[in-house]
């Protein structure tokens, strides 16, 4: 006896899917705090910087991060452009006293990135965010690749 004969065969994505919550659970949100409101009880003095790269030249295999293998043209200029924008409305949230203990860079492999690449990255390190980086510890992740 074959049990696929006694069982009837669903195939997926052919029956209606059900959505939750429920349409009608939605409401509008709420305003969203300012980053500075958020912070303003939390201790600056001794932060740690981190700077994400999502490129890769090859994908590792313990790697579970996010990640793309390759970029396509302009696409590593652009992602600097929304980490320097980012960075920006960081530092304001922070304020000025916001001191950092320690930085580094991870991805991906931000030595994927060309020199002149990782120099604004550096620089959206030390200009964008106040990170003294000659004065704390930096790791920056690297591939063998």
């Amino acid at each position: 006896m074959n049990i696929s004969t006694l069982v009837p065969t669903v195939r997926p994505y052919q029956s209606y899917v059900y959505a939750y919550p429920h349409k009608t659970a939605y409401r509008p949100l709420a305003d969203r705090p300012a980053l500075r409101e958020l912070w303003a009880a939390e201790p600056k003095d001794a932060l740690s910087l981190y700077l994400h790269i999502p490129f890769c030249e090859v994908r590792c295999g313990f790697c579970n991060l996010f990640t793309r293998i390759g970029a396509p043209e302009g696409l590593v200029a652009a992602y600097l452009d929304a980490l320097e924008r980012q960075a920006g409305a960081v530092r304001e949230g922070l304020g000025e006293d916001a001191r950092f203990a320690a930085a580094a860079f991870g991805g991906g492999t931000p030595t994927f990135l060309e020199a002149a690449e990782l120099e604004r990255l550096c620089d959206i390190a030390e200009k964008g965010m106040g990170a003294d980086l000659a004065a704390v510890p930096l790791s920056v992740e690297a591939s063998p690749a």
